[in-house]
Parts: structure tokens; C-alpha cells; sequence
């Protein structure tokens, strides 16, 4: 059994806290290995349902009032029972069909449990594993507790469900489905049901008469403008959350997890994608270095010669053989020899384009991503660009620096007056002083020691010679001591220096 597999069949065993951690570090291939990544993209959780009496139950108690007053009918069944919640079918009592999805009971106070014990155990990593220190566990599992306590309220999705739709209201190919705010609250969810096709199922689909190149352009379009455009994107759009409907429209489900990117990032990523794209490897790696956090200095022409030979690989690749998501993820693990890493919403938007990717080739493999994307990043640069934008940013800058120029004199004056009189404080702050400091207080530790242990040898030798009492045998008792002290110091010594050099 592979390691890989063997993580993910641990993660199951452990419960649902495991299993979501597992999931959204297999949206991390800037820290995870990519045979590990591909085990944990399997991870599922199989669980079994809650009592449909605990289910009635949640969701009177989240209405406060009776059941019968919201719904027609309420399927006790569930549809889906996942890890932190289950899905019932209802019909509303106008006649409306609806999935209603609700929180699992206790799983907030189990999740707190584990993920306490998931914190001690990173801050134990990052104190005595230096390896361990470059990811950041405790910082991780930070990320994976913000990550799971969003996805546990049930608020934050309905929300992220009517943004989505109102982003793409009107756009033909594409369904999101109707949430009911009244009646969402943190612990329950209810939303349109949605009936369809699975997405992979691809016997099924062609043999129902579908078109697979369309629903695969709708797939690329969905996914780059909603991270292109609008800075808001589904970043977990597997399989299992993609249905297509009559007409050939795609839908998506679970929005609990969503990505986001600020105007700022939108230009940097579109930069990137469109110099990977036309081989540009200039205007790739400075696009990258824009969204990175480097751990370290980096020395930016040798990380462009890298870079350049990377993309030259992929030069003479067939054009049906190139794919734009192993391009991204293979440029995250060449970061890694650069000590640099992607910001978690720019992790996700690289999962999700490979994702995507993955489902296109498997709908209509002549769809290619990479040409695809040429002229949709092109037009997004055009637009970035555009001149009555840049004209309007010049207005506001030149406003910013007429506020400046107003400000200067009375700014000087107060600086100026604040020097005369002693107020000005500089704090300096050293850096990559630690190791020094500690080398050097090594040092002088084991110096002391030394001076100890000499002061103790030739003490004692003055009292073995002169014969000093008590006696025993003629022999001084405290310069015998005397030498056992000082070897037990020595040997303490030896160790710890020997310890030092096997480092």
C-alpha cells in the first residue's frame, strides 16, 4: 500500500475533522506532494445519516414553529448524508421542491476537539522539526479551521449562493440554484432541488443526445469568468458538484467553499495565464513574483532563467498533449526550490482551473484550455487597460496628490517640531540576529563550564597533595569529590559538543 493511500484511509478513519483537512490539503499542491494530492482528492466522507427524527428536529427548532407550516412534505430519506451535514428532499407549501441541508449535531464541539489537538501537535512540529517550520503548521491548521467553521455555517453559503447568482444573472448555459434566505439560518439550508445528469457521466449524457463540446465551452467560460471577472469562483468544482440540465446547461452545487480575488490579483493571474499561454516567460515571471510571498530573498534573474527553461519544455509539446493545469501546478512545485508560496485564495483558482480542466478534456477531449484562454486573457488585458480606466486612476492619483501637496507644509512643520524637542523616537529592528545570539551564548556556556572544571581539577589536586581532612586512606574525601565533579562536568561537555557536530 502506497503512503498516499494510506493517509487517506487514515484521514476516514478518523473522522470528519480529518477527512475535511484532508480535502482542502489536496487543494494545496504548493505543500503537499502530488501523489499525496492525488489520494487526497479521493477522499470522501462516508458516513452514515443522523435519525430523521433528530433532522425534523433541527429544522423545527431552526424555524420555531411547526414543520407543517414551511413543508408539503419532508423526506425523511436523505439524499445525501456527508460529514458535516445531510440533505432531505421537502416541498414547500406553495409546491415548490426543495433540498433541505442540515448541520450535523455536535459536530461543532467535535470539530473544536479535534482541531485543539491538531494545533498542539503543529506547535510541537514547529518547535523541534525544522523541516516542519517552512510550512507553517500552525499556521495551516489556522487556515483549515477558518475554512471548516465557514463551511459549518450554513449562512455563509446561502450568501455566497445569491452573490454567485446575482453575478450571473442572465447568462444563458449556466444554473445556480435558487436559495431561500427566510429560511436559512446558520444550522440549516434550503435551496432549489436540483435534478440532472452527473457531469461524468458521460455514456449517459451522450446517449440522451447532449452536446459535450458546448457543455465543455460553458464549463471554461463559467470558471474563468467568474475568477476573471467578477473575483468571486467555486473553488472546489469537482465532479460530484457539476450537473448538467435539459438545453445543455451546467449547474453547480455546494458553494460552501469559495475563492476570491482582488482586482490586483484578477491582472496578476490573467498576466501569468496569458504569458504561460504564449510562452512569454518576462511577463510570467514577473507576474508571478507579483503573487507570491517569498520566505526569503530571491534572486529574481536566476528565477527567470528557471522559469524560462520550464516553459520551454512545454515549447514543443502537441497542442493536443498541453495541458494549462499541469502547466500551473508543475510552475507551484518549481516555487518550492525558491522557498516562495501562493496565497490560499491564488492555490485555489490553479485547483480549480486543473479541475475544470480534468472535466473538459473528459466531455470533448479537442477542447484545449490553453488556446482557449488566449483570447479570453487577451480581452481581459485589453480591459484592464483600457484608457478612459487609466485616465480615470490618473484623476484619482493626481486628487491624492494635491491632498499631499496641502499637507506637506503643516507635516514638515510638525516633524521639525517634534525633532527640536526630543519626540522623535527611531525603533531599529535587527533581523537574523538569533542564531548568532545563540551560537554565542552556546559558547560562552560551555566556556564556563570549562573554567569550572579546570578550577575544580586543580583545587582538588591541591587537596589530595596537602592532604587536607577528612581523610580516608590518606586520601583527601573532598578533593576525591572534587575530581568526580569535574569529570561528570566534562562528560556533560563532550556530549554536548559531540551532539552539536553530529547536526
Amino acid at each position: 500500500m502506497e503512503t498516499g493511500e494510506r493517509i487517506r484511509l487514515a484521514l476516514q478513519e478518523l473522522g470528519p475533522t480529518f477527512i475535511k483537512m484532508g480535502q482542502i490539503l489536496s487543494t494545496r499542491p504548493d505543500m503537499v506532494p502530488p501523489h499525496i494530492v492525488k489520494e487526497l482528492e479521493k477522499l470522501q466522507a462516508q458516513v452514515p445519516p443522523f435519525p430523521s427524527a433528530v433532522a425534523r428536529e433541527i429544522v423545527r427548532a431552526e424555524l420555531n414553529r411547526p414543520l407543517e407550516e414551511v413543508f408539503a412534505s419532508f423526506d425523511d430519506k436523505p439524499v445525501a448524508a456527508a460529514s458535516l451535514a445531510q440533505v432531505h428532499r421537502a416541498t414547500l407549501v406553495g409546491g415548490r421542491t426543495v433540498a433541505v441541508k442540515i448541520r450535523r449535531p455536535g459536530i461543532v464541539d467535535t470539530i473544536e476537539a479535534d482541531i485543539s489537538i491538531l494545533r498542539s501537535l503543529a506547535g510541537i512540529m514547529e518547535r523541534r522539526v525544522e523541516e516542519a517550520r517552512l510550512l507553517n503548521p500552525v499556521e495551516l491548521i489556522n487556515e483549515i479551521d477558518k475554512e471548516i467553521k465557514r463551511e459549518l455555517n450554513f449562512k455563509t453559503e446561502a450568501n455566497n449562493l445569491a452573490r454567485f447568482e446575482q453575478n450571473f444573472a442572465g447568462t444563458p448555459g449556466l444554473k445556480v440554484p435558487h436559495i431561500y434566505e427566510e429560511l436559512c439560518t446558520s444550522k440549516m439550508l434550503v435551496m432549489e432541488f436540483i435534478e440532472g445528469i452527473n457531469i461524468s457521466k458521460i455514456d449517459q449524457l451522450t446517449a440522451e443526445g447532449y452536446d459535450l463540446k458546448l457543455i465543455a465551452r460553458r464549463c471554461a467560460d463559467i470558471l474563468f469568468k467568474s475568477s476573471m471577472e467578477h473575483g468571486f469562483f467555486h473553488a472546489d468544482p469537482h465532479p460530484g458538484n457539476m450537473f448538467v440540465l435539459p438545453d445543455n446547461v451546467v449547474c453547480l452545487l455546494d458553494f460552501g467553499m469559495m475563492g476570491t480575488l482582488s482586482s490586483l490579483e484578477r491582472a496578476s493571474v490573467t498576466r501569468m495565464i496569458y504569458g504561460l499561454a504564449t510562452r512569454d516567460e518576462k511577463a510570467t515571471a514577473r507576474a508571478l513574483l507579483e503573487l507570491v510571498n517569498p520566505q526569503s530573498a530571491v534572486n529574481e534573474e536566476q528565477f527567470e532563467k528557471d522559469l524560462s527553461r520550464y516553459i520551454q519544455e512545454f515549447a514543443y509539446v502537441p497542442l493536443g498533449g498541453l495541458r494549462l493545469g499541469d502547466m500551473l501546478q508543475n510552475e507551484v512545485y518549481m516555487l518550492r526550490t525558491y522557498n516562495l508560496r501562493f496565497p490560499t485564495n491564488l492555490v485555489w483558482i490553479l485547483k480549480a482551473i486543473a479541475t475544470v480542466e480534468n472535466v473538459t478534456s473528459r466531455l470533448d477531449p479537442q477542447t484545449n484550455l490553453v488556446e482557449y484562454i488566449k483570447p479570453f486573457a487577451a480581452g481581459m488585458l485589453r480591459r484592464q487597460f483600457n484608457p478612459w480606466k487609466e485616465a480615470r486612476e490618473l484623476g484619482a492619483t493626481a486628487i491624492d496628490l494635491v491632498d499631499l501637496l496641502k499637507d506637506l507644509p503643516y507635516e514638515a512643520r510638525s516633524i521639525l517640531r517634534k525633532l527640536r524637542e526630543g519626540r522623535i523616537k527611531m525603533e531599529v529592528e535587527q533581523t537574523g540576529q538569533d542564531v548568532m545570539r545563540k551560537t554565542l551564548n552556546r559558547v560562552g556556556n560551555r566556556l564556563a563550564v570549562a573554567l569550572v572544571i579546570a578550577a575544580l581539577l586543580v583545587g582538588s589536586s591541591l587537596l589530595v597533595v596537602s592532604e587536607s581532612p577528612p581523610l580516608v586512606s590518606g586520601v583527601s574525601i573532598i578533593g576525591i569529590s572534587g575530581f568526580g565533579i569535574a569529570a561528570i562536568l566534562g562528560l556533560f561537555l563532550e556530549f554536548s559538543i559531540m551532539r552539536s557536530i553530529d547536526r
